[in-house]
Formats: C-alpha cells, sequence, structure tokens
C-alpha cells in the first residue's frame, strides 16, 4: 500500500482540448496484491495479481463564472459553473506470463508469449460535492488488454468501453509505450557486500510494471510503481471526465 499527491497544474495546457485554468490536487491511495504466496495446489492462480486506487480530486476553485451575450438582444447572461469534488476510484487484475514461466512452471511457449500480461483495468469517476451543474452520476470505463513487456521497454493495447452514455457511446482502441532506464549502484556504506540495486526510472502508466507490483523471484523487498488511472478535470457545461493515463517521473527501487 502506497499514498501520493497529484496535482494538476491549471493554465498548462490549452483550453480547447480541456485543460482549467486551475489547479486540481488528488490525494490518493494505491494498493495491490499478488497471488505467487499460493500452495503449490493453486500454481495455476500464482501469476495473477490485482491493484488498485481510490483518490479524491478537490479543485482549487469552487465554481467558475462566466458571461455570454445575446447575439439578439444584446443582453448579457451571467452563467455559473459549479467545479465538483470527485471521487476516483479503480482497480485492475493481471495474469503474468514472465511470472508464470520464470517462478512458476516453463510450458515451453514461444518467448512472445512469455512476455505478455494480460489485464483488465477499470477506472471510475464520482461527483460528491458541489454537483449543482455537473449532477452526480458515477462515469467510468472498463479496458481489456495485453501488456507486452521487453528489456526496456513496454506496449500496451486496451480497448476502452465506456460503463455508461454519460461516460461515452463509443469504443476506443488505445496503445502506449513505455521506457525504462536503469542504473545499477551499490550501498557499500551499509553491507559492503550487498547485491547492485537496481533504480529504474521512466514513465509509468496506467498498467505500467505490472510483474513488479506483485511477484518478486528474490526475497529482497519491492517499494513498486504503483499504477494511477485518473481522470483530468474538463469542464465543459458541466463536469466532463477524461479518461487519461497520468503519467510521472516516479521511480522504482527494489
Amino acid at each position: 500500500m502506497s499514498a501520493g499527491l497529484e496535482i494538476e497544474w491549471g493554465g498548462s495546457g490549452a483550453q480547447g482540448v480541456g485543460a482549467e485554468r486551475f489547479n486540481v490536487y488528488t490525494p490518493t491511495i494505491f494498493f495491490g496484491k499478488g497471488f505467487g504466496d499460493f500452495p503449490a495446489s493453486l500454481n495455476w492462480a500464482r501469476p495473477f495479481a490485482v491493484t488498485g486506487q481510490v483518490g479524491y480530486s478537490i479543485p482549487g476553485v469552487s465554481k467558475v463564472v462566466g458571461a455570454t451575450v445575446d447575439p439578439d438582444t444584446l443582453e448579457q447572461d451571467i452563467d455559473t459553473e459549479y467545479i465538483p469534488r470527485v471521487l476516483n476510484w479503480g482497480a485492475t487484475l493481471q495474469y503474468s506470463m514472465p511470472y508464470l514461466k520464470s517462478a512458476v512452471v516453463d510450458l515451453g511457449l514461444p518467448d512472445f508469449i512469455n512476455r505478455m500480461i494480460p489485464i483488465v483495468e477499470a477506472s471510475f469517476q464520482t461527483p460528491v460535492s458541489n454537483t449543482a451543474t455537473s449532477g452526480a452520476v458515477t462515469t467510468g470505463t472498463i479496458n481489456h488488454g495485453i501488456i507486452f513487456t521487453g528489456k526496456t521497454y513496454q506496449v500496451a493495447v486496451e480497448a476502452v468501453i465506456q460503463v455508461n452514455r454519460q461516460s461515452g457511446t463509443s469504443v476506443v482502441l488505445s496503445a502506449s509505450c513505455t521506457s525504462t532506464l536503469t542504473i545499477y549502484s551499490r550501498i557499500r556504506s551499509v553491507d559492503p557486500s550487498s547485491p547492485a540495486i537496481p533504480i529504474q526510472g521512466g514513465r509509468c502508466s496506467a498498467a505500467s510494471h505490472a510483474h513488479h507490483l506483485s511477484h518478486r523471484i528474490s526475497s529482497r523487498r519491492c517499494r513498486p510503481c504503483f499504477p494511477t488511472c485518473s481522470p483530468r478535470s474538463r469542464r465543459s457545461r458541466g463536469w466532463k471526465h477524461g479518461h487519461a493515463r497520468t503519467e510521472g517521473g516516479r521511480a522504482l527501487v527494489y
């Protein structure tokens, strides 16, 4: 389990694509559990893992006031939009083929298959307060896909399925590529014989480093880079969720 704070800086993007002029602060709790400790009778289930997060988005302002002019009467109308606070929640279910081969059983499958991680990912947003103009309908997506893990990169392909009409009506195919850089160092001041500790930094996507979240072949403990998939604040006559992968510069130390 881990905790973090995501800040969406206002004024850092184009308003035409939904960027806001105010900050949004989202304290978040992340969790993950792998099933590598299952007994030998359940070896087939040991590559499974679940991850998830719960966050609470707090906008820097409570409302936005704008003015429009009627072209016929030239009268000015004041438009007040209330910005809701939103509960972001979601989870993933993953099956690590790399872990199946390395720690459970080698089925003799092609290397291409042994580098795949099938995943089902769900992400939801529920307005919980200040919802006078946005409504309180939960929106979100359920994504089905596969992650391919290389030595220094990962490629993820997912079908993004909307959960209701308020979320959208189309099925979108999403693809992303993540690269990593590994630096090896030694902590000789603590233990001169200690093994090299890889410090792996890079861009973390919603399904990145899935196998690190749940399974460690060695006995070393891991502080994983948990996935985050949170909505971006969007405003167009009320709250509209924008399902986007949050990619940051977190480090993976194990």
